[in-house]
């Protein structure tokens, strides 16, 4: 027997105060949507909005260290260190979501800057050309 996955997006429970639950309720009437649709709009709105910030933030201290106007923030780094993160980060070139507890690879710079990381699909996206090249020469 085949399983088929579900066209619906993933269930995901949370422990919520009373006080909350009325506030997410009243507001969705108020909206007219349903309230799972105003918690997904709120959410996805919360992580746009902090991911806007990290990306001003960086831009605002890379404008206080003098790194020049359009600079990538991977400019500087010679290679990359796997690991196994501690807490979440962002991939500096996909943006996907890195957990805690995922394999990830920081970025080595010669300078103080900034942590950046790749994933595992963006690592692998770097050795693609060098690959190639080798096959080439041979």
């Amino acid at each position: 027997m085949r399983h088929h996955r579900h066209r619906h997006g993933r269930w995901l429970h949370a422990r919520i105060s009373e006080p909350l639950e009325e506030a997410l309720k009243d507001e969705a009437r108020r909206r007219q949507l349903p309230v799972s649709l105003l918690v997904r709009n709120v959410l996805a709105g919360a992580l746009d909005l902090v991911e806007d910030i990290v990306e001003t933030g960086i831009a605002v201290s890379q404008a206080a260290r003098g790194v020049p106007r359009g600079r990538r923030p991977l400019d500087d780094v010679y290679g990359w260190q796997e690991l196994i993160l501690n807490r979440g980060a962002l991939c500096a070139t996909c943006r996907t979501p890195l957990a805690a507890g995922a394999s990830a690879y920081r970025g080595l710079r010669d300078q103080p800057g900034p942590a950046v990381f790749l994933c595992t699909a963006c690592v692998r996206q770097l050795r693609r050309p060098s690959t190639a090249k080798e096959e080439e020469s041979s």
